[in-house]
Formats: C-alpha cells, structure tokens, sequence
C-alpha cells in the first residue's frame, strides 16, 4: 500500500498554538486555503481511496480535496487526534501555569501518563495502529490518502517506520503538507 498523510489545514488553535485534541474546531480561513491548495497540488495524483478523520477540521479539508479530486471519502474513528484532556483549549504556557504537576512530569511524552481526561501515548498510538491495520487490510496493493491530524501523523510515522516515542516525537507535520510511506504487506 502506498500511504500518503496530510495534516488539516489551520484552525484558530493552530494559529495560536493551543492544544486542540479532541475539541472538534473547524478551519479558520488560512486553513480553507491551504485545502484548496492542498487540492490543487493533489489534482495530478492517482488515489485509490481518501479516508478522514472523523473531526471536523479534517473532514473540511476532505471535503474541500474531494471536491477538486471528484472523489467520496470514508471516515475511520480511529484517526481522530489524541484528547488531550485539561490541557485542551490552552497553551502550553496556560498548561503549565495552571497544572504545574502534570506539566512537571511531562505526561504528554510517556507511554501510560497523560493529562487528566486524556489519551496516554498507548492508548493514541494503539487507536491509530488499529487504523492503520485496517487500512492495510482493505486496501492491500492500493493508494490511500489520509487526511489526519499533528499527533495522528505522528503515530503513523511511528507505525511505518518503527520508531520510538521519543524518535516520534521530533517529527511534524504542516498543515496540508504531505508524506509518503510505503507499507507492506
């Protein structure tokens, strides 16, 4: 399978570095721009099938690239971006003034800690695996665009390439920017 990962385009939080999560935000107007040109520059490709996060600034963006590329897409629950519990809705310096523990003990980087409501990285990156298994299964031999989120791109590079949390960890992904893996069978 040839797996190609975008990021959606830019929502308010993204603009203002807030953790965004699971608070389902739409694209602000950078972020419908950077889709239409996402979908421009996508125009030329050849994709099998589109699957989406279920969020709604993920879906904007399909809907924007499927429209240009006259395609449907499915959604898959398990893309959607890891909850980030209390610290949704704040910046990190929010984050760590109001939950000097938690941010002390760096949650987010640990494999069975995260913010109080969160997802750890075991139970996000174990959600998205499950994708990403399911994907491979139905579309053995095909293109596939993914239209996901900053973490959920994370965890697929984690996945295809099998590395670390901490080596995961380094790695970001614009909004609307694209990669490619190929995956195995």
């Amino acid at each position: 399978m040839l797996l190609y990962v975008t990021r959606h385009g830019e929502t308010d939080y993204n603009a203002l570095r807030r953790y965004c999560g699971s608070t389902d935000i739409p694209l602000n107007d950078t972020g419908i721009a950077q889709a239409h040109e996402l979908a421009e520059r996508l125009q030329s490709m050849k994709f099998d099938v589109v699957v989406s996060s279920p969020m709604l600034r993920a879906r904007q963006t399909a809907d924007i690239v499927c429209a240009a590329l006259k395609m449907s897409y499915c959604v898959y629950e398990q893309f959607a971006e890891r909850n980030m519990g209390v610290y949704e809705g704040l910046t990190p310096k929010e984050a760590q003034e109001r939950f000097a523990e938690l941010w002390n003990r760096q949650c987010t980087r640990k494999a069975d800690d995260a913010p109080d409501g969160g997802e750890t990285l075991n139970q996000a990156c174990g959600r998205i695996d499950g994708g990403l298994d399911r994907l491979r299964q139905d579309y053995r031999g095909k293109s596939v665009l993914l239209i996901c989120h900053g973490f959920a791109a994370r965890a697929v590079r984690r996945y295809c390439l099998n590395l670390t949390f901490d080596e995961m960890a380094s790695f970001f992904l614009g909004n609307c920017e694209v990669i490619n893996y190929v995956l195995e069978t």
